[in-house]
């Protein structure tokens, strides 16, 4: 029987952590595809076949586990899994695939699955507050660039709207150059790939929220600049239409 169980960490650790899944079957099978994650995301194997197939993945695999990070994605990936399945994942702010990258396969990752395996696998009553305090010193006290906190405040605002990145690159000190390169570096997609992502994922919601709504209204909605724009970009990111998503 597939078990799987999410927390969602408070202050401090909530900077960098949306979310904690863990996941537990004594055999599991299964191979899906997925598209358009808004996230970075840190998962620890301990049990058997485990693969994420996209961009933006690394993997490290040790005696003990199995570590993957796997970042932003323009393009659809697949999941697959088979035999028995002990796996915990941590959901985290986009930009932490670039903080965690250089880092990937040190010591640090070795004592994050330490704190992950004790509190959630090697016994039946986690210690929350625990796991939140050992987690964050683990993290090492992540600063957030005021710059991507700018960003996200303005695209909550005004994400779908034309010029959205120029408008955000004329209110900051630095260039639009040095911001791009900052992003990429962090994100590992540029702010306007990001941009389509998110609009992407603002049309995903509509389609399943107003399954009566014409798409060429969804895609404008959306921040498209027209229907063949919407379908182009859509598919790329999810792997199929509009119209084919909403017909499952």
């Amino acid at each position: 029987m597939y078990i799987e169980k999410k927390y969602y960490p408070r202050y401090p650790l909530n900077q960098c952590v949306d979310m904690i899944w863990v996941g537990t079957a004594p055999e599991l099978k299964t191979s899906s595809s997925h598209h358009a994650a808004l996230f970075t995301e840190l998962i620890f194997n301990y049990g058997d076949t485990f693969i994420l197939d996209g961009q933006n993945v690394e993997n490290i695999h040790s005696r003990f586990d199995h570590q993957i990070l796997s970042g932003l994605k323009t393009e659809p990936f697949q999941v697959s899994v088979s035999g028995k399945y002990n796996n915990a994942g941590l959901i985290l702010k986009p930009y932490c695939y670039g903080m965690l990258y250089n880092k990937f396969g040190s010591k640090i990752f070795d004592q994050v699955s330490e704190i992950i395996f004790e509190q959630f696998f090697a016994t039946l009553d986690p210690d929350l507050d625990k796991l939140e305090r050992d987690l964050f010193k683990a993290f090492g006290n992540p600063s957030i660039d005021l710059d991507f906190k700018k960003f996200e405040y303005h695209l909550a605002k005004s994400f779908v709207q034309k010029g959205s990145l120029k408008q955000f690159s004329d209110s900051i000190s630095s260039s639009q150059k040095s911001f791009i390169q900052k992003f990429k570096t962090h994100y590992h997609i540029t702010p306007s790939e990001y941009i389509r992502l998110k609009q992407v994922n603002y049309a995903i919601q509509m389609l399943q929220d107003s399954k009566s709504k014409k798409l060429i209204h969804i895609g404008l909605d959306s921040g498209f600049y027209d229907q063949s724009h919407f379908i182009r970009v859509f598919k790329k990111h999810c792997g199929v239409t509009p119209k084919q998503f909403l017909q499952g």
